[in-house]
């Protein structure tokens, strides 16, 4: 059993987007000492931490959170990774290609599988500013799942959702968002800021994804774990 889920601080990086995105916040409502209660209030955006993308967060109309079938959050996993070619090549991509190396190695994608890319990022969550690793220009340089292997996975494989470790299953350079709409336009979920995912076979776990179940939410924190 492997916890895939970052822990939640004010310190944990977030995917910057000026005027509408902040850091966690929590700040104490009650104590022990003074009301016999500790509690806390918090501050935060849907997509912080380790958290689950709901389809209807780039497809309008599509499922939130709350309607996202249980029985496609507890499945097998399928763990792809590209962290030597990331280890020199922050831009690069999960391809098509990839996939059928992967399944060459351990068989098909299975039915109903989330497939994780591990990419190595998840080491830089530490310094905000490596995980985040935004260049001159404003981009954001890391890798990502590429739109050809979207479309194995769509159109070749039955699966109930995709993760990464790093802030977006798009490439950071990618401000169109080209993955996240063509995998919400086909009703399947995404996890980002995944821990952990070196620890973890390439084939033969299952992962439980467990979001906060919010009315309407776009995405939510979710606690993510994977046996076998």
């Amino acid at each position: 059993m492997v916890d895939l889920t970052h822990t939640l601080s004010p310190e944990f990086p977030f995917l910057p987007v000026e005027g509408k995105t902040f850091p966690f916040r929590s700040s104490p409502i009650a104590t022990i000492k003074g009301d016999g209660v500790y509690a806390n209030r918090w501050e935060l955006t849907e997509h912080v931490g380790t958290h689950l993308d709901a389809p209807c967060h780039f497809a309008e109309g599509a499922m939130a959170i709350e309607a996202i079938p249980l029985e496609t959050l507890f499945v097998p996993l399928a763990v792809v990774s590209i962290a030597e070619r990331v280890a020199t090549n922050p831009d690069t991509t999960l391809g098509a290609g990839d996939l059928m190396r992967w399944e060459k190695d351990h068989g098909e994608i299975p039915a109903r599988a989330a497939v994780f890319l591990h990419t190595g990022w998840d080491v830089r969550t530490k310094e905000p500013g490596a995980f985040v690793n935004m260049d001159g220009a404003k981009t954001m340089r890391f890798p990502g799942f590429s739109d050809k292997a979207i479309e194995f996975l769509l159109g070749r494989r039955s699966i109930s959702g995709i993760g990464i470790d790093t802030l977006s299953i798009d490439p950071g350079r990618d401000k169109e968002y080209a993955v996240h709409k063509e995998l919400f336009r086909a009703g399947k979920w995404a996890v980002e800021c995944v821990a952990n995912l070196s620890r973890v076979p390439a084939t033969g776990a299952f992962v439980f994804v467990a979001p906060v179940k919010v009315a309407g939410a776009s995405g939510a924190p979710a606690r993510i774990v994977a046996v076998w």
